[in-house]
């Protein structure tokens, strides 16, 4: 089966997000008298913000006012955006242009919701770029659920066993082995966790390597 087509997640794979996230959250959260750290924020990564307010609350209590910090959380983003201080992920447009350049469908399957995407793409003048984009507006279940995938391989009209999906999250690449297509890990905040390693297929530290790797291993099937 040819794999022509690679599905991208958004956050922490195509745009270093997690990391200017995790600084508005590490700042916030004390305002609120709730202190963020490293060890639990890396474990709402991949989750859509239904899940990631539960989760919250479980943590915290049952007063935790989620969607007023995730709002504050989430306007001090759109600045940071609008400030051009969320760069590209190192050999992001390398990538995006390698695989367009040798005709790979392209598609994005984000946890985020659709304002968010459509701010950073725009940004980077990407809005035109992928040929599918699958949001967590679009699913009703987020991952490690493969709904997201499923749907963004159908709008493509691809097969999943035609599917490379590339993945910061652990909750991604289970997605996207369930899914039944095959799961790269990217490092990004999260260096490959025991379930990263057995669920994904290869882990790179950046997409440079993914890049190479496709080159030489996937072209020359």
């Amino acid at each position: 089966m040819n794999r022509d087509t690679v599905i991208f997640d958004m956050d922490g794979v195509i745009f270093d997000t997690e990391r200017i996230y995790l600084d508005i959250w590490k700042k916030i959260y004390p305002k609120h008298g709730y202190e963020m750290t490293l060890e639990f924020y890396l474990t709402l990564i991949g989750r859509d913000r239904k899940t990631c307010i539960k989760l919250l609350s479980d943590h915290f209590g049952n007063n935790f006012p989620g969607e007023k910090i995730f709002a504050e959380c989430d306007e001090a983003l759109k600045k940071a955006i609008d400030n051009g201080q969320v760069p590209m992920k190192t050999g992001a447009l390398e990538i995006i242009n390698y695989l367009k350049s040798n005709d790979y469908k392209i598609a994005i399957a984000t946890s985020s919701p659709r304002h968010k995407l459509d701010m950073q793409l725009k940004i980077h003048s990407l809005q035109n770029i992928f040929d599918a984009i699958i949001c967590a507006d679009d699913v009703e279940r987020s991952k490690p659920d493969p709904d997201i995938f499923l749907k963004a391989a159908k709008k493509l009209n691809k097969r999943p066993e035609q599917c490379i999906v590339i993945e910061d999250s652990p909750s991604g690449i289970i997605a996207a082995y369930s899914a039944q297509m095959l799961p790269f890990h990217v490092e990004d905040l999260l260096a490959p966790t025991y379930e990263i390693i057995k669920y994904s297929n290869c882990q790179f530290k950046n997409l440079i390597e993914v890049k190479e790797y496709i080159y030489k291993h996937i072209n020359a099937l």
